[in-house]
Protein backbone atom coordinates (compact mmCIF):
# COMPACT_ATOMS: atom_id res chain seq x y z
CA UNK A 1 0.00 0.00 0.00
CA UNK A 2 0.97 3.36 -1.10
CA UNK A 3 0.76 5.40 2.10
CA UNK A 4 0.89 8.91 0.88
CA UNK A 5 -1.90 7.57 -1.32
CA UNK A 6 -3.97 5.41 1.36
CA UNK A 7 -3.68 8.74 4.18
CA UNK A 8 -4.34 11.57 1.99
CA UNK A 9 -3.13 13.71 4.10
CA UNK A 10 -1.17 14.19 7.82
CA UNK A 11 -0.83 16.75 9.83
CA UNK A 12 1.15 17.44 12.64
CA UNK A 13 -0.90 17.52 15.35
CA UNK A 14 -0.98 14.59 17.33
CA UNK A 15 -4.44 14.46 17.58
CA UNK A 16 -5.16 14.59 13.92
CA UNK A 17 -2.70 12.44 12.73
CA UNK A 18 -3.79 9.27 14.97
CA UNK A 19 -7.04 10.06 14.12
CA UNK A 20 -6.08 9.48 10.15
CA UNK A 21 -4.03 7.15 11.06
CA UNK A 22 -6.78 4.98 13.01
CA UNK A 23 -8.99 5.97 10.09
CA UNK A 24 -6.82 3.88 7.86
CA UNK A 25 -6.48 0.92 9.96
CA UNK A 26 -10.11 0.73 10.52
CA UNK A 27 -10.64 0.67 6.15
CA UNK A 28 -7.66 -1.39 6.13
CA UNK A 29 -9.13 -4.36 8.36
CA UNK A 30 -12.18 -3.82 6.73
CA UNK A 31 -11.17 -4.74 3.51
CA UNK A 32 -9.14 -7.02 4.63
CA UNK A 33 -12.40 -8.66 6.87
CA UNK A 34 -14.14 -8.50 3.18
CA UNK A 35 -11.83 -10.21 1.15
CA UNK A 36 -10.91 -12.68 4.11
CA UNK A 37 -14.84 -13.80 3.93
CA UNK A 38 -14.63 -13.98 0.11
CA UNK A 39 -12.19 -15.88 0.15
CA UNK A 40 -13.48 -18.30 3.17
CA UNK A 41 -16.94 -18.68 0.97
CA UNK A 42 -14.63 -20.13 -2.06
CA UNK A 43 -12.54 -22.00 0.47
CA UNK A 44 -15.72 -24.27 1.30
CA UNK A 45 -16.43 -24.69 -2.47
CA UNK A 46 -12.67 -25.61 -3.32
CA UNK A 47 -10.70 -27.94 -1.26
CA UNK A 48 -7.62 -27.06 -0.05
CA UNK A 49 -7.77 -23.38 -1.05
CA UNK A 50 -8.05 -22.73 2.60
CA UNK A 51 -3.85 -23.28 3.13
CA UNK A 52 -3.73 -20.20 0.26
CA UNK A 53 -5.51 -17.63 2.66
CA UNK A 54 -2.91 -17.49 5.19
CA UNK A 55 -0.11 -16.34 3.33
CA UNK A 56 -2.35 -13.75 1.54
CA UNK A 57 -3.82 -12.79 4.92
CA UNK A 58 0.19 -12.27 6.49
CA UNK A 59 0.98 -9.91 3.50
CA UNK A 60 -2.16 -7.48 4.43
CA UNK A 61 -1.06 -7.12 7.73
CA UNK A 62 2.34 -6.37 6.72
CA UNK A 63 1.48 -4.07 4.41
CA UNK A 64 -0.69 -2.57 6.87
CA UNK A 65 2.08 -2.37 9.46
CA UNK A 66 4.38 -0.88 6.62
CA UNK A 67 1.83 1.95 5.90
CA UNK A 68 0.90 2.41 9.77
CA UNK A 69 5.11 2.96 10.30
CA UNK A 70 5.40 5.44 7.54
CA UNK A 71 2.75 7.25 8.62
CA UNK A 72 4.79 7.60 11.96
CA UNK A 73 7.87 8.04 10.66
CA UNK A 74 5.87 11.24 7.90
CA UNK A 75 4.62 12.95 11.18
CA UNK A 76 7.87 12.36 12.91
CA UNK A 77 9.76 14.06 10.16
CA UNK A 78 7.40 16.86 9.47
CA UNK A 79 7.56 17.54 13.98
CA UNK A 80 11.49 18.04 13.51
CA UNK A 81 11.21 20.05 10.56
CA UNK A 82 8.70 22.38 13.12
CA UNK A 83 11.43 23.03 15.26
CA UNK A 84 13.54 24.80 12.40
CA UNK A 85 10.72 27.90 11.56
CA UNK A 86 8.42 29.98 12.91
CA UNK A 87 5.03 28.06 13.12
CA UNK A 88 3.23 31.25 13.54
CA UNK A 89 4.49 32.54 9.73
CA UNK A 90 4.60 29.21 7.95
CA UNK A 91 1.69 26.30 8.74
CA UNK A 92 2.73 23.39 9.49
CA UNK A 93 -0.76 21.28 7.99
CA UNK A 94 0.01 23.84 4.32
CA UNK A 95 3.74 22.24 4.55
CA UNK A 96 2.82 18.74 5.34
CA UNK A 97 0.54 18.64 2.28
CA UNK A 98 3.14 20.63 -0.06
CA UNK A 99 5.60 17.51 1.39
CA UNK A 100 2.73 14.82 0.37
CA UNK A 101 2.22 16.24 -2.99
CA UNK A 102 6.05 16.26 -3.65
CA UNK A 103 6.11 12.54 -2.60
CA UNK A 104 3.31 11.60 -4.73
CA UNK A 105 5.06 13.45 -7.87
CA UNK A 106 8.52 12.51 -7.36
CA UNK A 107 8.01 8.92 -5.31
CA UNK A 108 10.11 10.02 -2.33
CA UNK A 109 9.47 7.73 0.64
CA UNK A 110 8.87 8.90 4.14
CA UNK A 111 12.40 8.60 4.99
CA UNK A 112 13.86 11.10 1.91
CA UNK A 113 11.23 13.65 2.85
CA UNK A 114 13.95 13.60 6.31
CA UNK A 115 16.10 15.64 4.12
CA UNK A 116 13.67 18.72 4.66
CA UNK A 117 14.71 18.92 8.32
CA UNK A 118 18.50 18.55 7.12
CA UNK A 119 17.86 21.73 4.36
CA UNK A 120 15.97 23.97 6.77
CA UNK A 121 19.63 23.26 9.02
CA UNK A 122 21.81 23.95 6.35
CA UNK A 123 19.77 27.54 5.95
CA UNK A 124 17.35 27.05 3.59
CA UNK A 125 14.30 29.17 3.95
CA UNK A 126 11.45 27.31 4.85
CA UNK A 127 9.52 28.70 2.01
CA UNK A 128 11.58 27.38 -0.57
CA UNK A 129 12.58 24.00 0.88
CA UNK A 130 10.25 21.66 -0.47
CA UNK A 131 11.54 22.94 -4.45
CA UNK A 132 15.17 22.39 -2.90
CA UNK A 133 14.20 18.85 -1.46
CA UNK A 134 12.59 17.85 -5.04
CA UNK A 135 16.24 19.48 -6.77
CA UNK A 136 17.75 17.51 -4.33
CA UNK A 137 15.58 13.81 -4.91
CA UNK A 138 16.51 14.45 -9.03
CA UNK A 139 20.03 14.77 -8.37
CA UNK A 140 20.12 11.76 -6.24
CA UNK A 141 18.58 9.94 -8.65
CA UNK A 142 20.88 11.18 -11.76
CA UNK A 143 24.07 10.72 -8.97
CA UNK A 144 23.11 7.15 -7.73
CA UNK A 145 23.01 8.79 -4.27
CA UNK A 146 20.46 9.03 -1.31
CA UNK A 147 18.10 12.03 -0.99
CA UNK A 148 20.03 13.59 2.09
CA UNK A 149 23.80 13.20 0.23
CA UNK A 150 22.73 15.24 -2.61
CA UNK A 151 21.15 18.07 0.04
CA UNK A 152 24.36 18.35 1.61
CA UNK A 153 26.39 18.47 -1.34
CA UNK A 154 23.95 21.37 -2.36
CA UNK A 155 23.79 23.33 0.77
CA UNK A 156 27.98 22.90 1.33
CA UNK A 157 28.28 24.29 -2.46
CA UNK A 158 25.39 27.28 -1.92
CA UNK A 159 26.89 28.05 2.03
CA UNK A 160 30.39 28.71 0.72
CA UNK A 161 30.21 30.16 -3.12
CA UNK A 162 26.39 31.85 -2.31
CA UNK A 163 24.98 33.40 -5.09
CA UNK A 164 27.70 33.45 -7.21
CA UNK A 165 27.33 29.60 -7.82
CA UNK A 166 23.67 29.56 -8.80
CA UNK A 167 20.66 28.06 -8.08
CA UNK A 168 20.11 24.47 -6.44
CA UNK A 169 19.36 23.30 -9.63
CA UNK A 170 22.00 25.09 -11.64
CA UNK A 171 24.93 23.47 -9.19
CA UNK A 172 22.93 20.21 -9.57
CA UNK A 173 23.86 20.45 -13.47
CA UNK A 174 27.22 21.01 -13.03
CA UNK A 175 28.03 18.23 -10.34
CA UNK A 176 25.65 15.81 -13.22
CA UNK A 177 27.76 16.82 -16.35
CA UNK A 178 30.89 16.39 -13.85
CA UNK A 179 29.55 13.18 -13.97
CA UNK A 180 28.86 12.65 -17.11
CA UNK A 181 32.48 14.09 -18.48
CA UNK A 182 34.62 12.83 -16.27
CA UNK A 183 35.63 9.48 -14.16
CA UNK A 184 33.06 10.31 -11.19
CA UNK A 185 30.25 9.73 -9.47
CA UNK A 186 27.48 12.79 -7.87
CA UNK A 187 27.72 10.06 -5.02
CA UNK A 188 31.85 10.15 -4.88
CA UNK A 189 31.91 13.98 -5.15
CA UNK A 190 29.17 14.53 -2.37
CA UNK A 191 31.34 12.67 -0.08
CA UNK A 192 34.52 14.59 -1.16
CA UNK A 193 34.04 18.08 -2.11
CA UNK A 194 33.31 19.21 1.35
CA UNK A 195 36.64 19.06 1.87
CA UNK A 196 38.16 21.41 -1.32
CA UNK A 197 34.89 23.53 -1.50
CA UNK A 198 35.67 25.92 1.29
CA UNK A 199 39.70 26.38 -0.02
CA UNK A 200 38.54 26.71 -3.45
CA UNK A 201 35.91 29.61 -2.33
CA UNK A 202 38.10 30.98 -0.44
CA UNK A 203 40.94 31.15 -3.52
CA UNK A 204 38.51 32.73 -5.35
CA UNK A 205 38.15 29.12 -7.81
CA UNK A 206 34.67 29.46 -8.84
CA UNK A 207 32.53 26.23 -9.33
CA UNK A 208 32.78 25.98 -12.79
CA UNK A 209 36.69 25.69 -12.40
CA UNK A 210 36.41 23.17 -9.88
CA UNK A 211 34.08 21.24 -11.06
CA UNK A 212 36.20 21.21 -14.19
CA UNK A 213 39.40 19.93 -12.26
CA UNK A 214 37.50 16.67 -10.99
CA UNK A 215 36.76 16.27 -14.87
CA UNK A 216 40.50 16.51 -15.69
CA UNK A 217 41.91 14.60 -12.61
CA UNK A 218 39.18 12.16 -13.02
CA UNK A 219 39.71 11.38 -16.82
CA UNK A 220 43.19 11.18 -16.11
CA UNK A 221 42.64 7.67 -13.57
CA UNK A 222 43.18 9.70 -10.36
CA UNK A 223 40.22 8.65 -7.96
CA UNK A 224 37.56 11.45 -6.78
CA UNK A 225 39.00 11.66 -3.35
CA UNK A 226 42.67 11.61 -4.81
CA UNK A 227 41.92 14.16 -6.69
CA UNK A 228 40.18 16.21 -3.97
CA UNK A 229 44.06 15.75 -1.67
CA UNK A 230 45.53 17.09 -4.29
CA UNK A 231 43.72 20.04 -5.48
CA UNK A 232 43.07 20.88 -2.23
CA UNK A 233 47.18 21.21 -1.95
CA UNK A 234 47.42 23.15 -5.28
CA UNK A 235 44.91 25.83 -4.38
CA UNK A 236 46.51 26.40 -1.23
CA UNK A 237 50.26 26.56 -3.20
CA UNK A 238 49.08 28.66 -5.40
CA UNK A 239 47.24 31.01 -3.32
CA UNK A 240 50.28 31.45 -1.05
CA UNK A 241 52.47 34.31 -2.10
CA UNK A 242 55.14 32.89 0.19
CA UNK A 243 55.32 30.13 -2.14
CA UNK A 244 57.35 29.60 -5.40
CA UNK A 245 54.80 28.97 -7.27
CA UNK A 246 53.20 32.44 -5.69
CA UNK A 247 55.79 34.47 -6.23
CA UNK A 248 56.28 33.48 -10.10
CA UNK A 249 52.49 34.07 -10.52
CA UNK A 250 53.13 37.53 -9.34
CA UNK A 251 56.02 38.33 -11.36
CA UNK A 252 54.49 36.88 -14.81
CA UNK A 253 50.99 38.77 -14.38
CA UNK A 254 51.36 41.41 -11.46
CA UNK A 255 48.88 39.94 -9.53
CA UNK A 256 48.17 37.36 -6.98
CA UNK A 257 46.30 33.66 -7.76
CA UNK A 258 43.07 34.95 -6.06
CA UNK A 259 43.22 38.33 -7.99
CA UNK A 260 43.71 36.51 -11.65
CA UNK A 261 41.17 33.81 -10.74
CA UNK A 262 38.54 36.78 -9.73
CA UNK A 263 39.67 38.52 -13.10
CA UNK A 264 38.59 36.01 -15.16
CA UNK A 265 41.35 33.59 -15.69
CA UNK A 266 40.73 29.76 -15.73
CA UNK A 267 42.89 27.90 -13.46
CA UNK A 268 44.17 26.19 -16.55
CA UNK A 269 45.41 29.62 -17.60
CA UNK A 270 47.40 30.18 -14.54
CA UNK A 271 48.77 27.25 -14.41
CA UNK A 272 49.85 27.68 -18.14
CA UNK A 273 51.53 30.75 -17.03
CA UNK A 274 53.35 28.88 -14.35
CA UNK A 275 54.43 26.05 -17.05
CA UNK A 276 55.76 28.44 -19.54
CA UNK A 277 57.97 29.52 -16.41
CA UNK A 278 59.54 26.25 -15.84
CA UNK A 279 60.48 26.18 -19.78
CA UNK A 280 62.15 29.47 -20.33
CA UNK A 281 64.21 28.89 -17.10
CA UNK A 282 65.02 25.07 -17.69
CA UNK A 283 63.14 24.26 -14.34
CA UNK A 284 61.32 20.74 -14.34
CA UNK A 285 58.14 21.97 -13.78
CA UNK A 286 57.87 19.45 -10.57
CA UNK A 287 60.51 20.99 -8.94
CA UNK A 288 58.20 24.45 -8.68
CA UNK A 289 55.40 22.60 -6.22
CA UNK A 290 56.84 22.21 -2.66
CA UNK A 291 54.01 19.29 -2.22
CA UNK A 292 53.63 16.69 -4.90
CA UNK A 293 50.20 16.60 -4.20
CA UNK A 294 49.67 19.46 -5.66
CA UNK A 295 51.93 19.18 -8.41
CA UNK A 296 50.39 15.77 -9.40
CA UNK A 297 46.81 17.87 -9.73
CA UNK A 298 48.83 20.55 -11.98
CA UNK A 299 50.24 18.91 -14.15
CA UNK A 300 47.48 16.54 -14.56
CA UNK A 301 45.64 19.99 -15.53
CA UNK A 302 47.90 20.72 -18.11
CA UNK A 303 48.34 16.89 -19.17
CA UNK A 304 44.54 17.07 -20.10
CA UNK A 305 44.82 20.23 -22.37
CA UNK A 306 44.29 24.10 -21.40
CA UNK A 307 41.77 24.61 -24.90
CA UNK A 308 40.22 21.31 -23.58
CA UNK A 309 39.77 22.24 -19.38
CA UNK A 310 38.32 26.07 -20.63
CA UNK A 311 35.84 23.98 -22.77
CA UNK A 312 34.87 22.45 -19.80
CA UNK A 313 34.66 25.51 -17.97
CA UNK A 314 32.27 27.16 -20.60
CA UNK A 315 30.79 23.96 -20.15
CA UNK A 316 30.15 24.19 -16.56
CA UNK A 317 28.93 27.45 -16.96
CA UNK A 318 25.98 27.47 -19.36
CA UNK A 319 22.64 26.94 -18.41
Amino acid sequence: MDLFKLVGSIFINNKEANSQIDETNTKAQNLATKIGSAMETAGNKITGLGKAIAPVSAVLATALTTSTKSASDFQNGMAKMSTLFDTSKTSVSDLSKEFLTLSNKTGLSASELEAGYQALSAGQSVDKVGKFVETAGNLAKAGFTSTTTAVDVLTTTMNAYGKSAGSADQIANKLVRTQNLGKTTVDELASAMGKVIPTASSMGVNINNLTSGYVSLTKQGIATAEATTYMNSMFNELGDSGTTLGGVIKEKTGKSFQECMNSGMSLADVLQITKQYADENGIAYNELWSSAEAGKAGLAILNGGVDEFNKTVETMASD
